[in-house]
């Protein structure tokens, strides 16, 4: 037998997967609110994408109050670097939105873009700072 080839979902995930089986015990409601984060969680990838490609090419967005555009300004404005992985050991490393280290100033600087409905918080950026440390 030879199996069918779906290149084109290499690298995705499905909403409704074998691995994540929970969703066969799932309500009506329960599936469509797991379905809305699982589309929030798609649109948080795309935007983080679309900040990574602004900010590399230096393209800022228009001056307003979104936290896309001021993310995206920002880290141009204070000459940051996109999407850099932070590693530590193979259990423990991360990727920051946008860093930089100003060597002469000795100033470490991390943004991260929030795009969904979930609080915020430093712990995050904290561990990044701590990333950053014991790699550099």
């Amino acid at each position: 037998m030879k199996f069918n080839v779906h290149s084109n979902l290499e690298g995705r995930h499905a909403f409704l997967s074998a691995s994540k089986y929970h969703w066969l015990n799932y309500t009506e409601e329960k599936v469509a609110t797991t379905y809305k984060k699982f589309l929030g969680v798609q649109r948080g990838t795309e935007l983080h994408e679309f900040a990574a490609t602004c900010i590399r090419m230096r393209q800022k967005l228009p001056d307003c109050s979104k936290t896309l555009n001021q993310h995206v300004n920002d880290a141009i404005g204070f000459r940051m670097d996109a999407e850099v992985t932070l590693y530590y050991s193979d259990n423990c490393f991360g990727t920051a939105d946008a860093i930089k280290f100003d060597d002469q100033r000795r100033i470490l600087r991390i943004h991260d873009l929030k795009t969904g409905e979930s609080a915020t918080s430093m712990n995050q950026l904290m561990v990044y700072a701590a990333l950053f440390c014991l790699e550099y």
